[in-house]
């Protein structure tokens, strides 16, 4: 079946920008039409890559915002593993479809995703239409989760029946180092001689989990993870706020991508990732948002605006990370980070995974450089619609939004809200 998205502008390859029509049959763009310029009939859309948040923990919309104001080691250990110990498999499955409802609604139309019951995220991402990365996430104090991974990613197909699909993987994936040993790595790492799977890791989030590393191996994270062999199939990164120029080597020679999330490290107070450097060194650096209780949104363009701000303003220098920098990182640097050769790109036989802003609001007008409009003025909010491999998962109607998939419903989600002993509308109430 083709669609035509008619007069509107596109974000094109080798940071250009085009204006005419886009075509889309089956899962692909099939063809562009571009003209010099905009008519009369022009219908005011820019349309975008779908959006790559290539660092989540989805389902914990159901805690978002909980914890606030804590350091990391205090917000894990008095806020949120306490919550989490309470989560069952349908808890897990709600937050994160109901996760999923609000990236679509965002332009995301891809995550990979870290969480614990990954079989019921996957069932998720797959009901709404969403493409995904999951994995059993490496623990080395919980019995038996070596082979529990292992097998996990060797037989994820099976998890998903009876709903399979082919928008959702399995990656390997190990927490961090300060939550496994060594044994458990090597074990992992050589398990991956077979099942050849990029890793997704949290390094060096902290000052203290970085020197803390060092102190027990010798090695700083990276370095670390690279020597046990984890990383010989590439990985994709989170926070990387404290890695050396040596680490970005190592990434940059194994093909480990830095996914950065600069919301959830300022509100952790965990610090700034140095990702100019990191770029100045070849290492693919990408956006995640990680969890809702850390940043609190699912917002991607939000991550953009901020990615874009902070640099600059650490190195006093406003050319530090252009408007095209950011957005690649939002769109085709994930797709890299992901393995999503397909996509990450609006040409043709590309995926036709597309996020179409409608541009008449007042906020985006004039519109006099669309990146640097993309970066800085942006919402998610401004989204109309969502296409992934060429069908079209979210539209916002006058009436109001319009999820084209089944996902979780509000009261679902609520229910899994106080199941796990929080309560709506608190007020910010102890």
């Amino acid at each position: 079946m083709k669609h035509v998205i008619e007069n509107c502008w596109m974000i094109l390859p080798g940071h250009k920008v085009g204006y005419g029509d886009l075509e889309i049959e089956g899962e692909r763009i099939s063809n562009i039409t571009l003209r010099n310029q905009a008519t009369e009939k022009s219908n005011n859309r820019l349309v975008l890559p779908g959006l790559v948040n290539c660092h989540g923990h989805t389902a914990m919309t159901l805690v978002r915002g909980l914890g606030g104001g804590l350091p990391l080691q205090r917000w894990l250990e008095e806020a949120i593993f306490p919550v989490e110990a309470k989560m069952r498999p349908e808890d897990v499955y709600a937050g994160t479809a109901w996760g999923v409802r609000e990236m679509l609604a965002g332009g995301t139309t891809s995550v990979a995703d870290m969480y614990d019951f990954p079989g019921d995220c996957a069932r998720a991402f797959a009901e709404g239409g969403m493409k995904a990365r999951v994995c059993r996430v490496g623990l080395g104090f919980v019995p038996g989760r070596l082979n529990d991974c292992i097998e996990f990613t060797r037989s994820f197909k099976s998890a998903l029946a009876p709903h399979p699909s082919s928008l959702v993987s399995a990656d390997l994936c190990i927490h961090s180092e300060y939550l496994t040993d060594e044994a458990f790595c090597r074990g992992l790492a050589e398990a991956n001689k077979e099942l050849k799977r990029p890793l997704h890791v949290h390094v060096s989030e902290t000052e203290k989990e970085h020197n803390e590393c060092i102190k027990r191996h010798g090695k700083t994270p990276i370095a670390y993870l690279a020597e046990t062999g984890l990383f010989d199939h590439g990985g994709y990164a989170a926070h990387c706020v404290w890695c050396t120029d040596d680490d970005f080597r190592i990434m940059a020679e194994k093909g480990v991508s830095l996914i950065h999330n600069p919301t959830s490290n300022m509100k952790l107070g965990s610090g700034f990732a140095r990702v100019p450097r990191a770029m100045e060194l070849g290492v693919n650096v990408a956006l995640g948002t990680d969890g809702c209780a850390s940043n609190d949104n699912l917002d991607l363009f939000e991550e953009m605006h901020i990615a874009s701000l902070i640099h600059k303003g650490l190195s006093k220098d406003p050319t530090v990370l252009s408007a095209w920098d950011v957005v690649d990182m939002a769109t085709v640097n994930g797709a890299k980070a992901l393995g999503l050769s397909d996509t990450g790109e609006i040409a043709v036989g590309k995926k036709a995974d597309l996020c179409v802003v409608d541009l008449d609001k007042p906020h985006l007008t004039p519109c006099l450089d669309i990146p640097n409009l993309v970066v800085n003025s942006m919402h998610a909010s401004d989204v109309a619609e969502t296409w992934v491999d060429g069908k079209m998962v979210y539209k916002k109607s006058k009436a109001g939004v319009e999820v084209e998939r089944p996902t979780a419903t509000r009261t679902e989600f609520l229910k899994a809200v106080k199941r796990i002993g929080l309560n709506n509308l608190t007020g910010g109430n102890e």
